[in-house]
């Protein structure tokens, strides 16, 4: 269930994008004047920034309210967890939907009008395509950093994986771990900001600094197929590991 209006507001963003970029496929009839798929990536996916955000912070209460005794044990650690983990699954299959939509419609529309445009096409700048494979991979950093920060607290309190905890770690005392732990739900927090603003810049930038003389539709391509496997992975990763939190639990 989607408790948060923050994380409704986040999975609007995809299906609105998706519907604009559809519509002006539809009603542009010439591909030079066409939005290209690449813009519609970072926009879909500032919504991901959003809930990366909302991600720390429900992390960063759930061991305020155990520090306070307000709650205490494994329940109430898996429990913060799972609700902050789940919205993120939810964002990436959000967006992974509606992605391969535009992309399907582009398709459909190109060889109901007998274009020889590419599927892919960027009638783009190039420095607005190499910004935006820079933002993209920073992006998915910071997935994998927050989805590494919720695995070590699991390292710490789940006891069947104290080996590992201690094989990485070594004999590091509960203090270090708390201040790894904190830390880096700060930077995850506070980083999800300037992440959703250079995202949303991204992809104005993508649809403003047009150059029609030359489509980089390899580049495209494989800046659109990149973010379908980062968030084909991100998506198993995140699925299996909410999995595991409900078999813990």
């Amino acid at each position: 269930m989607i408790h948060s209006p923050l994380t409704v507001l986040a999975l609007a963003i995809s299906p609105i994008v998706m519907v604009t970029f559809v519509l002006q496929s539809w009603f542009k009839r010439d591909p030079l004047s066409q939005p290209s798929i690449v813009a519609a990536i970072p926009l879909g996916l500032s919504s991901i920034a959003i809930l990366l955000g909302q991600s720390g912070v429900i992390l960063l209460a759930t061991f305020q309210a155990i520090a306070t005794q307000q709650t205490a044990g494994m329940k109430a650690v898996v429990s913060g967890l799972i609700g902050a983990q789940q919205p993120l699954i939810w964002g990436l299959l959000d967006f992974l939907a509606c992605l391969v939509v535009i992309f399907f419609v582009s398709t459909v529309l190109r060889y109901q009008r007998d274009e020889e445009t590419p599927l892919v096409h960027a009638y783009v700048a190039l420095p607005a395509l190499i910004a935006t494979a820079v933002v993209l991979v920073g992006l998915f950093l910071l997935v994998y950093f927050q989805y590494s920060t919720v695995d070590l607290v699991m390292k710490i309190v789940d006891n069947a994986r104290y080996q590992e905890l201690a094989s990485q770690y070594g004999t590091a005392n509960p203090a270090f771990f708390a201040r790894t732990i904190s830390s880096r739900l700060v930077i995850i927090t506070f980083s999800s900001v300037p992440m959703l603003l250079i995202l949303i810049a991204s992809g104005i930038l993508n649809l403003l600094w047009r150059q029609k003389q030359l489509s980089r539709q390899a580049l495209a391509m494989v800046l659109t197929l990149g973010t379908l496997i980062g968030c084909g992975v991100s998506v198993l990763s995140e699925l299996s590991f909410v999995d595991y939190l409900r078999h813990v639990r």
